[in-house]
């Protein structure tokens, strides 16, 4: 059943609300991998990003099957959305047995992980496809057109939330910020892992700790994980704070 059209404007809201107080751009993907769930009862997301290298980065994965099926398509240099960013368009894979020709070891993984449709979207910067927002179903899916315009909306939030940018160099400059954010993820890899560790919790739900937290406390995400990982924050005070606010 499609969303309604104040689920649609609270959660643009909310995403767009981010943007205007530079969240870090972790919350923002967080926020925009959100939303395709609600708004297009996604089964899972993914980011691919451009590297300065000349490569793909996992940005931003809801699950751990996403991060793997995300990642081969980076080590492979085959799947939907490395298409995506060299075409710079959409692409629908509704089926993947009708690619097995064109990606085959990407439709194998993709089938292998449970999933049975994908489309993947450009994050676009200067009319440049900079990198790709990926939305999967474990089940045969069909999005209308409605639903693919809305997806494209929020692969071009997602892209505002890693730079925020006017100038001429916000291409060179989200390269430069990727770099900067994956040492980030794996910092924040490792402080997820302290918490689900000590609180008995699983890693996805210790990160969404650490967005609730941000978002409840002020901190971005960069900070609360530095801070566990030095001690300075205790794994039951984040929990805490990812708490504050809710009813």
């Amino acid at each position: 059943m499609p969303p309604t059209q104040d689920v649609v404007s609270d959660t643009i809201a909310a995403i767009t609300a981010r943007l205007a107080a530079r969240h870090d751009g972790m919350a923002v993907l967080r926020a925009v991998t959100d939303a395709c769930g609600t708004l297009l009862s996604a089964d899972a997301t993914g980011v691919l990003i451009a590297d300065p290298r000349g490569g793909v980065e996992v940005i931003a994965a809801s699950d751990e099957p996403t991060r793997f099926v995300e990642r081969l398509q980076a080590e492979l240099r085959e799947g939907p959305c490395l298409a995506c960013i060299d075409d710079n368009t959409e692409v629908a894979v509704p089926d993947p047995d009708t690619e097995r020709e064109r990606w085959p070891r990407f439709a194998d993984a993709m089938t292998e992980a449970g999933f049975r449709s994908m489309y993947a979207h450009p994050l676009r910067l200067m009319n440049r496809a900079v990198g790709g927002l990926n939305i999967f179903y474990t089940t045969r899916t069909d999005l209308p057109p409605t639903a693919r315009r809305l997806a494209q909306a929020l692969a071009d939030l997602a892209v505002l939330g890693l730079t925020q940018e006017r100038d001429q160099r916000r291409v060179e400059r989200l390269a430069e910020q990727t770099l900067t954010t994956l040492n980030d993820r794996t910092h924040l890899g490792h402080a997820v892992g302290v918490v689900a560790s000590t609180l008995g919790v699983t890693p996805d739900v210790a990160r969404a700790m650490f967005v609730a937290a941000s978002t409840q406390g002020g901190r971005s995400i960069r900070d609360l994980a530095n801070a566990i990982t030095s001690g300075a924050l205790a794994p039951a005070d984040l929990h805490d704070t990812s708490r504050t606010g809710r009813g």
